[in-house]
Parts: C-alpha cells; structure tokens; sequence
C-alpha cells in the first residue's frame, strides 16, 4: 500500500525541520521493527508563496533524513507553487501531487510535533480496522503539556482547550489520516479559511450527499502531537479573530449554499466546488460578499457567541461549577473578539483571511 504525505508550508523555515525530524522518528517509517505491515511512502512538501527558506530546508531534510533511514520505498519531493493560500495548496496537492496509486493520505501541519513515536502507526491501523470510518484524528495537546513548570496564561490556555472524552471527534488540519479516495472528492474554495471544519463536514457527510454522520470520523487511541502553545496577549487575539473570522465564513459557504445546492444523487459538494471555480475562480468571494450584504448589522452565526457553553452535559457537583467558570472567563474573553470580528467582517473583504 502506498501512503502519500502532505505538508501544506507558508513561511515555516523555522519551524519544519523540527516537524520532519519528528516524522522520522515514527515507528511507521523506522525499520526493522516498524508496527505496520510494509508500506511504502511519498513525502510531498507544497511551500506556497513563501519568501523565506521553506523549500531549501525541506530539501536538505528530507534527503537527510532518507539517506539515514536507508529505506528505498520512500520517496520525496518539494513542490513549489507561487501563490500563497493553504486551500489553493490543497486542490494542488491531493489533485496533482499525490500519487494516485495512494489508498491513504497523512496531511501535516508543517509546525508541529509527534507526541508519540507510535503516531503514524496507531490512526493507519485505526482507520483500516474502521470500514466506516473515513478519516482518523490524533489528540492535539499544546506544547505547554510538556512542561513541568508551566506559566499562569499556559496553565489558564490548557484549562481552556481541554474538552470531555464524550465531545463529538472534531477533525484538526494540523495532522489527520484519510481514506484518498474520500479526500480526492474534496475541492476546496480558492481562499477559504480554517479548513478545518469544512473538511469535517464534507467527510462526515459524503460531500454533503447524506446527513453528517460524525462515525466517519475517529480519534485514534495512543497517538497525539504537540503544537505551539500561544502566550502572548495580542498573538491570542489574533489568532482567535482568524478562527471566528473562518468559521463564521465557512457557515456562510456550508450551511447557507452547500447543504441546499448540492445534489444528493449527484457528484457531491467537491464536484459542485470545482465546476463553480472553472466557471468563476472569484465565485467564493461574491458569494462571501453577498452573504454579508444580507446579514444586517450582526454578521455573525449567533451560536458562536455561546460556544464555551456548548458541552454542559458531560459535567456534573464539583466539576459542572469548575467548568462554568471557566466557560465564562473564556465568553467575557470572546466578547471584544467576536466586536472585532463582527466589524471587519462587515467593512472588510476578509477571503483568505490568515
């Protein structure tokens, strides 16, 4: 079985040595002893309108990297595209770049780092024992989890991101395992943002041609990796400005076109997505603006803004009042993000926004 490899990069020549090293030491790619059946690999790098080192460090790594494992069934290559935009690197990836001989497909953040060596390993085996599974996650933990003495914004950060065992699985585009035919169906808007979601959706529910079934989507057990812990009062902003901004725009694109004008008999939302960018590469953008046109003053999915209170069920006594407070500290948090979010959104043409 071939397994292909993506690593979508803007911009990450500090950061991706620390990933591909990490993805090395995974047992999956480790001989003798490796936990899977032999496979073999291609590991595909996509710098994407990067104006750093991105692609000079990947080549360097990666040949390094192979050359001290010794294995002749993994192979590698850098694939540079100009423009920027993690979506447009995507459709370029799992369309053009990926082997189509691939039954599985490992997608990577080019910024984080394997919690266990067994990683790899456990979502594969994971997702091949699951026949209605489509995709599998691990656990993404911050990387504050590794410290002994943490700070009080790492511990408050940590407390804040921890969600119950009972929660739906979510799927996280920083490391995910796929079924390729499942995501060879997906197209993406050229300038979408936190993907994330999207993607989710369009697995959990055959390109919306059926109803959101979240079995299709599993969280491996003994597998997770670390990302960066933000500590920084302003970094924290924006990055939770990019992530309302992203979601309230992919309820825009999802739950106000996809769902009602997709056909169910047909080819499924990915089909719909492609045709619509070969007629008109800006349709996403009109339809982002019209969209906002319609919406009044409040911009926004109005259940975002009680979203820590989303889970209250899998609380109870001692733990209920602990997470509640949490919850409200984190809706008094959300409050100038979601003003700010809710203004640029209305005076800002925000497609792509990263």
């Amino acid at each position: 079985m071939l397994v292909s490899v993506g690593i979508l990069a803007w911009n990450e020549a500090a950061t991706i040595e620390l990933t591909l090293t990490s993805l090395f030491k995974q047992t999956a790619l480790r001989p003798p002893d490796a936990d899977l059946p032999r496979h073999s690999w291609e590991i595909i790098v996509v710098p994407n309108g990067c104006t750093d080192e991105t692609a000079a460090v990947s080549r360097r790594v990666l040949a390094q990297q192979v050359s001290l494992i010794g294995r002749s069934d993994i192979s590698w290559t850098v694939r540079e595209i100009t423009e920027s935009g993690k979506s447009n690197a995507w459709n370029h990836f799992i369309h053009q770049f990926s082997s189509r001989q691939a039954e599985l497909i490992l997608m990577l953040d080019a910024d984080i780092e394997f919690g266990q060596p067994e990683t790899i390993s456990n979502t594969i085996t994971a997702l091949l024992a699951d026949a209605l599974a489509v995709a599998a996650v691990d656990l993404p933990l911050k990387d504050a989890h590794k410290k002994t003495n943490r700070s009080l914004i790492e511990r408050i950060s940590i407390a804040a991101s921890n969600t119950p065992a009972s929660s739906p699985v979510g799927l996280s585009g920083q490391y995910f395992c796929a079924r390729a035919d499942a995501l060879r169906r997906i197209w993406m808007p050229k300038g979408l943002s936190v993907e994330d979601g999207f993607l989710g959706a369009m697995l959990c529910s055959d390109c919306f041609r059926a109803p959101l079934d979240p079995r299709k989507l599993i969280r491996a057990p003994h597998a997770s990796h670390y990302y960066e812990t933000l500590t920084n009062i302003f970094a924290i902003f924006r990055h939770e400005l990019r992530l309302v901004i992203g979601t309230a725009l992919n309820c825009y694109l999802v739950w106000d076109f996809l769902i009602f004008a997709t056909d169910p008999c047909g080819g499924g939302a990915g089909e719909l997505i492609r045709n619509q960018l070969e007629r008109d590469p800006d349709w996403y953008s009109k339809l982002i603006t019209n969209a906002i046109r319609n919406r009044g003053w409040w911009v926004l999915p109005r259940g975002m803004l009680l979203r820590r209170f989303h889970g209250y069920r899998a609380h109870s006594g001692v733990r209920f009042m602990r997470w509640l407070i949490i919850a409200f500290v984190g809706f008094l948090l959300d409050l100038p993000v979601f003003l700010v979010a809710n203004r640029r959104i209305k005076k800002t043409n925000l497609i792509g926004y990263w």
